[in-house]
């Protein structure tokens, strides 16, 4: 049965390592038949949540029309979410955490998904697995698959490269 995968890059390093395991997350997908969206955070415009509260009506929509309406709607929808991110100072990305904090309307919505979490890191994920297990946990049932993290160049991993894509063809 064909599931809804989406994948969330907030690489600001379009071919970076992160990035580079998402994309094989989503040949893996994509070769299985599934339906596959990917996102990178870096390519759309959007601004920090602003705690107004409008969201929270029963159109779960943000005031804020920009590019993460649509990226929200499509977490909804989705069967499989992926959530990648490079490790700043031992934790996530700035942006993918203010990408976590315009999920407002939606997080506690989000009902029997499977995840997988992609990191890179010169050495250490740090506290990152926890801040991305925190906002996940928000959700209904949700089971956590797989953590793929990469020390150093992820082109030159090709074991790691190939578990990924087999994540993404089995998901």
């Amino acid at each position: 049965m064909s599931k809804k995968v989406l994948v969330i890059s907030s690489s600001p390093r379009i071919g970076g390592n992160s990035d580079t395991m998402c994309d094989e997350f989503v040949k893996g997908a994509l070769d299985a038949e599934n339906e596959v969206f990917k996102y990178n955070l870096e390519e759309i415009s959007f601004s920090s949540c602003k705690a107004c509260y409008k969201c929270k009506t029963p159109e779960m929509k943000c005031f804020q029309e920009d590019g993460l309406g649509e990226v929200l709607d499509k977490m909804m929808e989705a069967d499989v979410i992926v959530y990648a991110t490079p490790i700043y100072y031992f934790s996530m990305c700035g942006t993918l955490k203010m990408f976590f904090d315009r999920c407002y309307p939606i997080f506690n919505h989000l009902e029997n998904k499977n995840y997988y979490i992609i990191t890179s890191a010169g050495s250490s994920n740090g506290n990152a697995l926890t801040g991305i297990r925190d906002f996940i946990s928000f959700s209904k049932n949700p089971t956590e698959k797989a953590v793929f993290s990469v020390f150093g160049d992820v082109k030159k991993q090709s074991d790691l490269l190939k578990e990924v894509y087999e994540a993404g063809f089995n998901c």
